[in-house]
């Protein structure tokens, strides 16, 4: 006759806190706040907020893919940071088009640096862009070595570019987050965010002949009421790929990136709105906020005050709370001159979850050298202040 082990009480709510664990699976790897993200027909894609450039979601984001014409953000920011609006760009006598959708531009054409912005980035102009990259580096070789450093710069590891349009290449790759990461900061850019958003736009006398109408490829735009940006794309190679963005009634701004997409604007628009009703944002500090002085050698004025150049948000659910830790980043002293907006230093916080919220620390006021001069001078501003404006 056979008898029956008892288990002893420690072990079996032992045992049956690893079934509870087993049989609820992933549960404890989600988090219980945050609805079940959508499905999507691309196999890599990537949702985060614009300001903070932290990942919301995404799927497969860190895999080399091919970006086709969403390569024109890069060379947009770029021509934007180097190039003036009015600026006049002629092309080569040896210009070879690199064909596809295009203007038809010609050898010897000129143009001017916003038109052929536009039409890069509305129409997806490939000779456009072409120009573009000649205007601001004198050959496309030489402004794609811009590229790859500025992708450097910016700390991405799985960008390569060989050509300023993105026309196929094997060795001109990306990856959804990095992609997401460039265009967060070329929407820094007022005048970007300008370009992407203009519905139409003329170019004056093409190639020295008639003017040429262009109009924004971007459906989303008139699709979904919030969305603001960005690029589409398509090679036989990537398939269709596309990065957009959208800011809601809150002013937080979100950008979505899917790549070899069977449904971009579907696939888009379904990430957008999935973050906007799972998170929010929270204040964290305003722009132009004093974080503390720096002392000055050499200066009219010992101390510096310094500011954060622009306002950070926590992002995240309504139920997480925004605990963070502060950490400055700024030199022991800094030498005059000092000129106003100057960056001298860094401002970070880090929540909960170890995701980073990041600002420049400027300076406050321009500090010139010292001298007797300038020393009679500030005399004179505050006794003027002190005894003059109070009766003013």
């Amino acid at each position: 006759m056979s008898q029956k082990r008892l288990l002893s009480p420690a072990l079996a709510l032992l045992l049956a806190a690893a079934l509870l664990f087993c049989g609820l699976g992933g549960l404890f790897s989600a988090r219980a706040d945050v609805s079940t993200p959508p499905t999507l027909t691309a196999p890599a894609y990537i949702l985060i907020e614009q300001s903070s450039g932290k990942v919301l979601h995404g799927h497969n984001m860190y895999q080399q893919m091919y970006p086709a014409s969403t390569t024109k953000i890069m060379t947009a920011m770029l021509a934007l940071e180097n190039l003036q609006p009015d600026d006049k760009i002629t092309l080569p006598a040896d210009f070879i088009n690199a064909g596809e959708t295009g203007l038809g531009l010609l050898p010897g054409a000129t143009q001017n640096a916003e038109e052929l912005l536009m039409a890069m980035m509305l129409r997806s102009a490939n000779d456009a862009a072409q120009a573009v990259a000649i205007g601001v580096s004198g050959s496309e070789s030489a402004f794609v070595e811009l590229m790859n450093t500025r992708v450097a710069e910016l700390g991405l590891s799985h960008t390569h570019f060989v050509n300023p349009h993105g026309l196929h290449d094997a060795n001109h790759y990306t990856t959804a987050y990095d992609l997401a990461q460039i265009a967060r900061a070329a929407l820094d850019n007022p005048e970007f965010r300008r370009i992407i958003n203009t519905e139409s736009y003329t170019v004056h006398k093409l190639n020295g002949e008639d003017d040429f109408e262009v109009y924004n490829r971007n459906s989303l735009l008139t699709q979904y009421s919030p969305a603001d940006g960005v690029k589409t794309g398509y090679t036989r190679q990537a398939g269709n790929c596309f990065v957009a963005s959208a800011t809601n009634a809150d002013g937080m701004q979100l950008i979505a990136v899917v790549l070899s997409s069977e449904d971009i604007y579907a696939d888009a628009q379904k990430l957008l709105e999935w973050g906007f009703d799972n998170f929010g944002r929270t204040l964290i500090v305003e722009a132009n906020t004093v974080k503390g002085s720096l002392p000055v050698l050499n200066g009219g004025r010992e101390q510096v005050a310094v500011l954060t150049e622009k306002p950070l948000y926590f992002i995240g659910t309504p139920e997480e709370v925004a605990d963070f830790t502060e950490h400055i980043d700024l030199p022991s002293s800094i030498t005059a001159p000092v000129h106003r907006g100057e960056v001298v230093g860094a401002l970070t916080y880090t929540d909960a979850n170890g995701d980073t919220y990041s600002t420049n620390l400027l300076a406050a006021k321009d500090v010139g050298k010292y001298s007797l001069k300038l020393v009679v001078r500030q005399s004179f501003q505050s006794v003027w202040q002190v005894f003059v404006v109070p009766f003013s």
